[in-house]
C-alpha cells in the first residue's frame, strides 16, 4: 500500500467532505421517491464522513471464535468467549475515555463504566432480546476515538433481528473481516455471504481460524490453503486478503496471526482513504436498493398498466388492427386521425366540390352552333313586325311557318343539350355519389329518370321584343344556352342537396366508429406512456443519483 503522507491525507479528507456533501442531495431525492429506509441510511454514511469515524465488522458463523479474536487482537476481554454462541448483538468497540452505552429496545440507553461493569456489559452482549446494540469505549488499544471494531451475531442465526443487525453493521462497515472454523469453510452460506459482500464491492478478508485442528500427515497445508482459494474463485470470490490462524497454537508455523494484526493496525493508519472509497461503494449499493423499492412500489401499477395493453392490443386484433406494439400503434393511431380529418374535409368540402364541379360542366357545355344560330336567325326573322308569307299572305300560314321555325330551333336546341349536356350532366351526379360512398338506389334513379323542361313557348318566350338585328340572334342563342344551364344548374343543385344530406349521415355515422377507435387507441398510448415512464423512473432515478454521487449535478 502506498506511503501515508500529510498531502495524501488531506488530499483524501477534501474528497471525503465532497463525496458527504453530494450524499446529502442524494438522501433529499431518496426521501422525495418515499423511501425513507434508503434516506437514513444515506444520512447515517453522512454522520459517519463528517465524523471520519471508520469501523471495521468481524463476521462469521457463531463458532468461528470472532469475539475471542477481537479480544486478543485489543488485548483486553471486552467480549464474552464461550464454547457456546455469544454476542447476539452489535457490539461496537472504539479508543477513548472509558465510557459504555447498552440501546435497549424499551428502556432506552443505558450507561455504565466498562472498567467497573465489564461483567455486566457482557451479558448486554449476549441479550438478543432486549437489547438491540452495544457502545463500548475502552483506553490504552490501538484504537481511537475514529476508530471501531464492530463484532456481530453469527450469520447462521435464525433470528432475523440478529440478521438485521449484522445487516446495519455492513452497511457502515468500510471493511470485513469474514472469520471460518478451519473444518467449514467449505460451507455455501460462507460464499454465498461473501458474494454479496464482493459484489456491494466491500473490502473483504478471510480469515480461516483454528488452523491447530490440522493434521498434517493427512493433508499438506499447502494442498490445504490452494483448495480453499479455489473454492472460493469458483464462486468468483476475489477477497482483499487470506489469513489463516490460530489462537489455541499461537507459535503454530502456518498462524499468521501477527501478520493479520498489522494489516488490520494498517486500514485504520489509511482512515480516511478508505472512508472515501467505502463511503462511494455503500451509496451505490444503497442506490441499488432504492431502485428495488421503486420497482416494488411501481410492480402494482406496472401489472395494471400492463394488463390494460395487453386487453387493448386484442381488442384491436380482434377488429382486425394487427398491433403489437408502442410503435405499431403510433402508426395506426396517425392513420386513424388522418381518417378522422378526411371525414371532417369530406363533411364540410364536398358540398363545395360538387358545386364548383357542377358550374364547370356547364360553363363548358357547347349547346349552340351554327345550325343553331340559323335556326335562331329564322325564327327571330318570323317576330319581327310586319313578317308574312307569300304575296296572298294569310295569319294562319304564317303563324304556322312561325311555329315551324320555332320547333326546328328547338329540335336543334334539344339534340345539343342531350348530346353535349344531359349525358354529362348524369354521370357527374352518379360519379359524385360514388366518390362519396353514398349507396342510394332511389338517388341513383331519380338521376336516371330526371328530365328538364324544356318547351317551345319557354323557347318563344326567350325573345326580346323588337329584336331583328344579326346582333340580337347572337344574343339571343346565349340566352338560350343561360337559360338551359340555369335549369340544369337549379336541379342539379337539388341533387347535390340530397346528396350532401346523405353524405352527412353517412360521415356522422362512420364519424362516431372512428373516434371511439380514436378514444380507444389514445387511452393506450395513455397506458404504453405510463408503462414507459414506470420503466424509465428506475433507468432516469438511477443516473440521477449516480450523477449527484458524482457532482455532475
Amino acid at each position: 500500500m502506498i506511503g501515508y503522507t500529510e498531502d495524501i491525507k488531506q488530499g483524501n479528507k477534501k474528497a471525503l467532505q465532497q463525496r458527504v456533501e453530494q450524499l446529502g442531495h442524494v438522501a433529499l431525492l431518496m426521501r422525495r421517491n418515499g423511501d425513507e429506509a434508503q434516506a437514513l441510511k444515506i444520512e447515517q454514511l453522512v454522520a459517519k464522513g463528517n465524523a471520519e469515524e471508520m469501523s471495521i465488522a468481524f463476521c462469521g458463523h457463531f463458532s468461528a471464535g470472532k469475539s475471542t479474536m477481537i479480544n486478543t487482537i485489543l488485548g483486553q476481554e471486552l467480549l464474552p468467549s464461550n464454547p457456546i454462541p455469544t454476542s447476539a448483538n452489535v457490539v461496537k468497540i472504539r479508543g477513548g475515555q472509558p465510557a459504555a452505552n447498552v440501546y435497549t429496545r424499551h428502556s432506552g440507553i443505558l450507561h455504565f463504566d466498562p472498567q467497573m461493569n465489564l461483567e455486566e456489559l457482557k451479558k448486554f452482549a449476549v441479550d438478543g432480546d432486549q437489547v438491540e446494540w452495544v457502545e463500548i469505549c475502552y483506553p490504552g488499544l490501538f484504537l481511537d476515538e475514529k476508530s471501531s471494531l464492530l463484532d456481530t451475531p453469527g450469520i447462521d442465526s435464525t433470528d432475523a433481528a440478529h440478521k438485521v443487525a449484522t445487516e446495519s453493521a455492513l452497511h457502515l462497515a468500510d471493511a470485513v473481516i469474514y472469520m471460518m472454523d478451519y473444518n467449514h469453510v467449505q460451507a455455501e452460506e460462507n460464499f454465498n455471504f461473501t458474494k454479496m459482500l464482493t459484489d456491494r464491492n466491500k473490502p473483504v478478508y478471510l480469515v480461516i481460524n483454528m488452523i491447530d485442528k490440522h493434521v498434517e500427515f493427512e493433508l499438506d497445508f499447502d494442498d490445504y490453503k490452494e483448495s480453499v482459494e479455489e473454492a472460493f474463485a469458483t464462486w468468483n470470490i476475489k477477497p482483499d486478503g487470506i489469513f489463516y490462524t490460530t489462537l489455541a497454537e499461537l507459535d503454530h508455523p502456518e498462524n499468521q496471526y501477527d501478520e493479520f494484526r498489522e494489516k488490520l493496525i494498517s486500514l485504520y493508519q489509511h482512515r480516511t482513504e478508505l472512508l472515501v472509497d467505502s463511503i462511494l461503494h455503500a451509496s451505490l449499493a444503497l442506490i441499488e436498493e432504492h431502485i428495488r423499492f421503486l420497482r416494488r412500489a411501481n410492480q402494482a401499477q406496472l401489472e395494471i398498466v400492463t394488463e390494460q395493453i395487453d386487453k387493448g392490443l386484442s381488442a384491436l386484433e380482434e377488429k382486425g388492427f394487427h398491433v403489437t406494439d408502442e410503435e405499431g400503434l403510433i402508426q395506426l393511431l396517425a392513420s386513424t386521425e388522418k381518417e378522422w380529418t378526411h371525414l371532417q374535409q369530406n363533411k364540410e368540402q364536398a358540398y363545395e366540390e360538387m358545386e364548383k364541379e357542377l358550374s364547370s360542366l356547364l360553363q363548358n357545355a357547347r349547346l349552340t352552333y351554327y345550325s343553331t344560330n340559323q335556326a335562331a336567325e329564322a325564327y327571330v326573322e318570323t317576330r319581327k313586325p310586319g313578317f308574312k308569307i307569300g304575296l296572298f299572305f294569310t295569319a294562319k300560314k304564317t303563324e304556322e311557318e312561325r311555329q315551324a321555325r320555332l320547333q326546328a330551333l328547338f329540335n336543334d336546341v334539344a339534340e345539343k343539350v342531350a348530346g353535349n349536356l344531359d349525358f354529362h350532366y348524369k354521370q357527374l351526379l352518379l360519379a359524385f355519389a360514388d366518390r362519396y360512398n353514398v349507396r342510394d338506389e332511389a338517388y341513383n334513379r331519380a338521376v336516371h329518370a330526371n328530365q328538364i323542361e324544356l318547351t317551345t313557348d319557354w323557347l318563344s318566350s326567350l325573345v326580346k321584343e323588337g329584336a331583328g338585328t344579326s346582333e340580337y340572334v347572337m344574343n339571343f342563342c346565349q340566352d338560350i344556352s343561360d337559360s338551359i344551364k340555369a335549369k340544369y344548374r337549379k336541379q342539379g343543385l337539388s341533387f347535390i342537396d340530397q346528396l350532401h344530406s346523405k353524405l352527412a349521415e353517412q360521415v356522422i355515422a362512420e364519424e362516431g366508429k372512428v373516434k371511439e377507435r380514436l378514444d380507444e387507441l389514445r387511452i393506450l398510448q395513455q397506458a404504453f406512456e405510463q408503462q414507459k415512464s414506470y420503466l424509465d423512473q428506475e433507468t432516469n432515478t438511477k443516473q440521477e443519483l449516480t450523477s449527484l454521487l458524482s457532482g455532475d449535478i
